[in-house]
């Protein structure tokens, strides 16, 4: 037997004695056999003495099977540093690497462990801040807690550097280990895959990728399949390797699998490196898996302007409708404007008053709400949340000024984004075109491939390119000669505009 299988199965009879919610409170998920394996075997250290860190340990199935595969390389010495400070499972750890130590000790392998039952960040803190020498090993492996901490935490405050808005334990896990490694070490992490895009990452991804270099992505097609039968893991969630080096690296290798099983990768693609790495300021992680979306990304990257260069801007809906229900009404009066949520999307353009339980259509208009509302005016308006079995995620419908011309001003709900004109009205040429742009599969594609998650974040809309002003008006001044603009219309128009003239 493996080192890593007698691991799982102790960990089975552990995890009978634990509840979910135990471990859902301090961020403890287990990573299956299988996972371990496949991320071992992404480790391609040579030499006879190798150090290895595995912080956020658990029951040492990560160090288990690294070990697996370590011994059949003509490694001699074999050293761990294994952070855990869950008093519940340290005993087990202790007891694993103490039977893999016996063990290898019979074949001659020389095996040094050290469970450090301390805080991996604040243990750290005087090698992040540089005060010590800070590189001293040859691979770090992890699947680190996924826990949100407050920004006044210990960890975040430690890390501050890399830390904008709510931080998450698993990305300051990914940070330390990557300022732990020595040069051209290895570094190999099971993470959710949401530090890639979004506002909150933005200085993690940007201090991370100018340290690492990307090597491989590994995709699961199913959400639930990652965390065995004892842990459904409801983010969506990668196997990333990379080394620290400062060399150029040409391509990323990208798969996928359809459960635990990587091994069994149901696509495996080569991709150029900066597909996948943005080299701008926002330092995006897109995840190409095939030679189309490798295509999709290299057309939509061609446009050189996104909506702030355009003079245009999203935003995010001003009404959170539990902190303001004193406010709402379910029917029009004097002193009333329109509220607009997702309902009220139809088609292309909004419907409104629509009949829908606890979604007022009405918000009450006098001093202390005028916070909560906005110029009347031409928009375009993105539900903030899809489904993740809909077919598109970017779903946007025009609004029309003289839509709401009884009106003296509008308000939208928080799980809507506007697209609005920085600096006057919006042109219906202007509406129509970015409508056929975002209503494309081209930039809902694009959406997909960079975020894995159901959210529309205005951040990131904000910054992906879009084509320039006079494309827009262009292709919204053919749009407007049209009553239905599906998907299939809104991509001829693009394939019209873009494609058929480099024929």
């Amino acid at each position: 037997m493996q080192f890593a299988e007698m691991v799982q199965e102790r960990t089975q009879k552990y995890l009978q004695t634990v509840s979910k919610s135990e471990r859902k409170e301090i961020g403890q998920f287990f990573t299956p056999a299988s996972i371990a394996d496949y991320m071992s075997k992404l480790a391609a250290f040579k030499g006879d003495y190798v150090r290895v860190l595995d912080p956020g340990a658990g029951s040492g199935i990560l160090s288990a099977a690294l070990i697996d595969n370590l011994i059949g390389r003509d490694v001699k010495r074999i050293e761990i540093d294994l952070y855990e400070n869950n008093q519940s499972i340290i005993p087990l750890l202790e007891s694993n690497l103490q039977y893999i130590s016996e063990q290898l000790q019979s074949c001659g392998t020389i095996f040094d462990y050290h469970i450090i039952d301390k805080n991996f960040i604040e243990e750290n803190q005087r090698e992040w801040m540089g005060w010590l020498p800070s590189e001293r090993y040859d691979i770090v492996v992890s699947n680190p807690p996924y826990k949100k901490i407050g920004k006044t935490a210990m960890e975040a405050s430690i890390m501050s550097d890399i830390v904008y808005g709510q931080p998450n334990l698993y990305f300051l896990f990914m940070a330390m280990g990557a300022k732990l490694l020595k040069k051209n070490g290895e570094f190999i992490y099971i993470v959710p895959r949401s530090f890639s895009s979004g506002l909150y990452f933005s200085a993690f991804r940007k201090w991370f990728l100018s340290e690492m270099r990307i090597a491989n992505l590994h995709l699961f097609v199913s959400r639930g399949s990652v965390g065995g039968k004892h842990d459904n893991v409801l983010q969506e969630t990668i196997i990333l390797k990379a080394n620290k080096t400062d060399a150029q690296i040409s391509n990323i290798i990208i798969s996928e699998s359809v459960d635990e099983f990587c091994a069994k990768a149901i696509n495996s693609y080569k991709v150029n490196y900066h597909t996948c790495v943005s080299n701008d300021d926002n330092a995006f992680l897109f995840f190409p898996t095939n030679e189309e979306d490798a295509m999709i990304l290299g057309f939509v990257n061609s446009w050189n302007a996104n909506l702030p260069s355009l003079g245009f801007k999203m935003k995010t809906g001003q009404l959170v409708d539990f902190r303001e229900r004193d406010w709402l009404k379910k029917t029009p009066g004097n002193d009333t404007v329109p509220l607009l949520w997702a309902y009220n999307f139809n088609g292309q353009k909004i419907r409104f008053p629509v009949d829908v339980p606890g979604k007022p259509q009405y918000l009450k208009d006098e001093p202390s709400t005028k916070r909560l509302q906005m110029n009347k005016g031409n928009y375009i308006l993105l539900k903030r949340f899809t489904s993740k079995e809909e077919k598109r995620r970017l779903q946007c419908v025009l609004l029309f000024e003289d839509d709401f011309s009884e009106y003296r001003s509008i308000s939208t709900e928080n799980h809507l984004n506007f697209i609005t004109k920085e600096t006057g009205k919006m042109l219906p040429e202007e509406m129509y075109g970015l409508y056929v742009v975002l209503n494309s599969s081209y930039l809902d594609r694009y959406f997909r491939i960079l975020n894995g998650s159901t959210q529309v974040n205005a951040t990131e809309i904000n910054a992906i390119p879009f084509p320039s002003i006079n494309a827009v008006k262009k292709m919204g001044m053919q749009a407007m000669n049209h009553s239905d603009l599906g998907e299939f219309l809104c991509d001829s128009i693009i394939e019209e505009q873009f494609i058929s003239r480099q024929i």
